[in-house]
């Protein structure tokens, strides 16, 4: 018998949420100290600031980010997969935004790397599935939000190892 726990959306207030703290993160972030990472300029389709990122209407996730990245939104673009080691060009990333777009499976190990990412935001896609490992390793992640998707079910044990996740 295989476990599983029904998803419903939850509609607009999460996509509002999840812009609430976009803004509240990058109005508290403070230059870091030190050696600064070499500089990569902003990829096709994306709008960059000094940490931050917005993409829209790109074909795939962009390779081509700076490296100091802190947030990253992803908007309306044709990608339909995220599949391993997706985002381990941004590995500062503390929050990142998939939504409204053609994304319809996440694959296993997705996110590795990214073990300062404390907020993720995919909602508004055509999500179907979800691979049981996808989230592994995101040992910081506070909050997970996967409103109005496609998704009937999920995999057992998708949440093991995620210590600090506080919301889904």
């Amino acid at each position: 018998m295989s476990w599983s726990r029904r998803i419903r959306g939850t509609g607009a207030p999460f996509v509002l949420l999840g812009w609430v703290l976009l803004l509240l993160l990058l109005a508290g972030q403070q230059p870091s100290a030190g050696r600064k990472p070499p500089k990569r300029r902003c990829a096709s389709g994306c709008t960059c600031t000094k940490d931050t990122a917005l993409c829209e209407g790109v074909k795939e996730i962009p390779r081509d980010l700076p490296l100091n990245l802190i947030s990253l939104c992803l908007i309306r673009s044709g990608f339909t997969k995220v599949l391993e080691g997706s985002f381990q060009q941004v590995p500062s990333l503390q929050l990142l935004l998939i939504t409204y777009n053609s994304l319809e499976l996440i694959g296993d190990d997705a996110f590795v790397g990214l073990i300062h990412l404390e907020y993720l935001f995919i909602e508004q896609n055509r999500l179907e599935a979800i691979s049981k490992n996808a989230f592994r390793g995101l040992k910081s992640l506070l909050h997970l939000n996967l409103a109005n998707n496609n998704l009937q079910t999920l995999p057992r044990h998708l949440f093991r190892g995620l210590d600090s996740l506080t919301s889904v």
